[in-house]
């Protein structure tokens, strides 16, 4: 029975033609508009901690390429502080600042 089923899985591939992987999916969408990771995980239907992880993957594989992965760095709202300088693509716990939690979610963007 379960060779039935990878069958029927097979043959239903060849007929929507190749499905787009989670990667390509993350690509397409920030083409079009600034994303958050919370705005992809949404989107795709993944976990925001694996978006993180794809970006990474995406963030080397655009570099490779003649396009450009953007991020918007992540402020905080209650002394305005921005993170300039942060290279990771996760978002901050707390301002170095003020030492407050209220941050916006960095966004990402390929030009």
């Amino acid at each position: 029975m379960n060779n039935i089923v990878k069958n029927d899985a097979k043959n239903d591939r060849g007929k929507e033609g190749a499905r787009m992987t989670i990667r390509r999916q993350i690509i397409e969408a920030l083409k079009e508009e600034n994303l958050s990771a919370l705005d992809i995980s949404q989107l795709i239907g993944i976990r925001e901690r694996e978006v993180y992880d794809h970006l990474g993957h995406i963030q080397r594989t655009i570099s490779s390429q003649k396009e450009n992965f953007k991020m918007t760095p992540p402020r905080c709202l209650k002394c305005g502080y921005h993170f300039m300088q942060r290279s990771r693509l996760t978002k901050p716990s707390r301002c170095p600042q003020c030492k407050g939690t209220r941050l916006t979610r960095p966004t990402y963007r390929i030009e």
